[in-house]
């Protein structure tokens, strides 16, 4: 997708709306797309795009509903409870009439990524004062993973679709192969989604259910995709159907099938 979401949100945006850079408000060290950054450098983040702990907090995207998803997905997982999802996204918001702005933002849409950047590259140089606490219980490691093949303590969906999934569509990535991560369900994440907007929730329940997914809670779920992007539109619509159970793998695809080790081979398909 070959968009430029910084000169979209300049040429119109909903009013009072700032510019979260998913790619750059991320761990930038590693050579995984937009990991996700430390306590400091996402407080740091927040704090020069105006939000506070207290602060109720709307995420909307150009497309609908997609990374959306995912930056909804990074608040929650640092501990902001104050944050909901626009279903449907921008273009629901212009189709309904509403307004829409294109003057000079009142906060730089670089400005977030230039405080995480100051963050990660200076740890404690600059006071933050934004709170946040990574709940790493909701977040997988490439380690745990693997430990999961083994145990499989926990249910793996996978957002990608069924032809990168079955290893008989390509990756957008050069150099990663399709395929999947062994015993892993497949839920394609715009099989939720209807003209950019989630399914009724009894659709949603028997989709999951319809990919073999065990929905009970007896059994946990951790949402996989490319990038991470996706798997977090899996864990928002697990969300609206009341399975909270739910991790994310934030290497996802791209790591597990870029890996030299010869344990993934083991656990690849």
């Amino acid at each position: 997708m070959n968009r430029d979401s910084k000169a979209e949100h300049l040429s119109k945006r909903i009013p009072g709306a700032v510019f979260f850079d998913l790619d750059a408000i991320a761990d930038v060290s590693v050579p995984l797309p937009h990991m996700l950054p430390s306590n400091e450098a996402f407080g740091a983040a927040l704090d020069a795009l105006g939000i506070t702990n207290t602060t109720p907090v709307v995420v909307y995207d150009n497309f609908g509903l997609l990374s959306a998803a995912r930056v909804w997905w990074t608040f929650k997982v640092f501990g902001h409870s104050q944050v909901a999802v626009l279903d449907g996204g921008r273009p629901k918001w212009e189709a309904g009439g509403h307004e829409l702005d294109s003057t000079a933002p009142k906060v730089d849409v670089n400005a977030g990524a230039e405080a995480a950047k100051r963050a990660q590259e200076a740890p404690g140089s600059v006071p933050v004062k934004y709170q946040a606490n990574l709940d790493v219980s909701a977040v997988r490691t490439f380690e745990q993973m693997l430990a999961n093949c083994g145990s499989k303590a926990e249910q793996v969906a996978d957002a990608r679709s069924a032809g990168r999934f079955g290893g008989t569509a390509p990756e957008p990535r050069p150099g990663i192969p399709s395929g999947k991560i062994k015993n892993s369900y497949n839920v394609p994440f715009d099989s939720l989604l209807k003209d950019g907007l989630y399914k009724p929730p009894e659709e949603l329940t028997s989709l999951f259910a319809a990919s073999g997914l065990d929905l009970s809670g007896s059994k946990p779920i951790i949402a996989s995709c490319g990038t991470g992007v996706t798997a977090c539109v899996l864990v928002l619509g697990l969300d609206q159907i009341g399975v909270k159970d739910v991790s994310v793998y934030d290497g996802a695809w791209t790591e597990w099938a870029g890996a030299k080790h010869s344990e993934t081979e083991l656990w690849r398909e």
